[in-house]
């Protein structure tokens, strides 16, 4: 499960840079949802939360023509695949998935 969650904030982490592989990374994180009852399944949770919360981010910013939001989504996105590492170089759980940073 640990190798899951890393190569699910790598392609996160790609995806700040080129879009394809964020989108990747979110089929992975709900694909994988497996190991229930563990850290890595809080992970997952969060994962998928960053994953829909950058899309909205990225289509409301294209859709409104507006720079500030698309720049708005990506530090947001940011800090959450900062986050995730922290909490897999720790194997420790996310408190609470569904906060919003």
């Amino acid at each position: 499960m640990r190798r899951r969650v890393l190569w699910m904030n790598l392609l996160f982490a790609a995806g700040l840079a080129l879009i394809l592989p964020w989108f990747a990374a979110g089929v992975l994180a709900h694909r994988w949802k497996a190991a229930r009852g563990t850290a890595w399944a809080t992970q997952h949770a969060y994962a998928a939360r960053t994953f829909w919360i950058g899309v909205v981010g990225l289509v409301a910013g294209a859709v409104s023509g507006l720079w500030p939001i698309l720049v708005l989504a990506w530090l947001w996105c940011a800090a959450r695949v900062t986050r995730q590492f922290m909490f897999w170089e720790s194997e420790d759980w996310v408190a609470d998935p569904g906060r919003f940073l």
